[in-house]
């Protein structure tokens, strides 16, 4: 199986789609010269309509650069690596009283909680980059937002030689499940109540 740009694009929506994740953006940047394309999207857990301040739930940006390397790939080494980045945004009460050691202790908490459910195993690292950022108003020194944002990436390298679409699928369905139960304990953790209840939209 030589694995194309558009199989393993179209795998990963079906595989997050499966795991109750919802698409509000996607993003493809092509470069013809070095066959280089990029895909991105903004994954939402299920959550209540309309979205607002009050119940924005975490969500995670993904993103896949399919090079050169890989157009080429002959579906027997990997000369390099196939990767996803995951970059997650947590939104933070206004009211948040923990210290930012204390907010992403929890996070880190809440991340080995989830691989350990998943993988039923404790990991020696950090699975994800964790940093407290805060918007301030313009004409004034208050804040008038806190986020958590938790990045990592995910060598996928694998599907590349993946012997059937069956075992591609199989590797995205792990990580789709790994980011969907990420955002949900993230939810948990910092936003109560903001995940939940989705509707989608029906066409009058």
């Amino acid at each position: 199986m030589s694995l194309s740009y558009e199989e393993l694009v179209n795998a990963f929506e079906s595989t997050w789609a499966q795991v109750g994740l919802h698409e509000h953006e996607i993003v493809e940047y092509i470069t013809p010269a070095t066959l280089e394309r990029t895909f991105r999207v903004h994954l939402f857990p299920d959550h209540g309509e309309p979205l607002t301040d009050a119940n924005m739930p975490p969500w995670v940006e993904a993103t896949l650069t399919w090079g050169a390397a890989h157009h080429l790939h002959d579906g027997s080494t990997v000369q390099t690596p196939l990767e996803i980045q995951w970059n997650y945004t947590v939104p933070l009460s206004l009211t948040e009283k923990r210290s930012d050691q204390e907010l992403a202790k929890s996070a880190q908490t809440a991340i080995r909680q989830v691989v350990r459910r998943l993988f039923n195993e404790d990991v020696g690292h950090e699975v994800l980059a964790i940093e407290i950022r805060r918007a301030f108003s313009p004409d004034s020194r208050t804040v008038s937002a806190m986020h958590i944002y938790a990045t990592g990436t995910s060598d996928i390298s694998e599907v590349l030689l993946a012997l059937s679409g069956e075992a591609m699928h199989t590797v995205l369905r792990e990580e789709c499940s790994m980011a969907a139960a990420l955002l949900l304990a993230f939810a948990e953790t910092f936003n109560p109540g903001s995940v939940g209840g989705y509707r989608a939209v029906e066409s009058a």
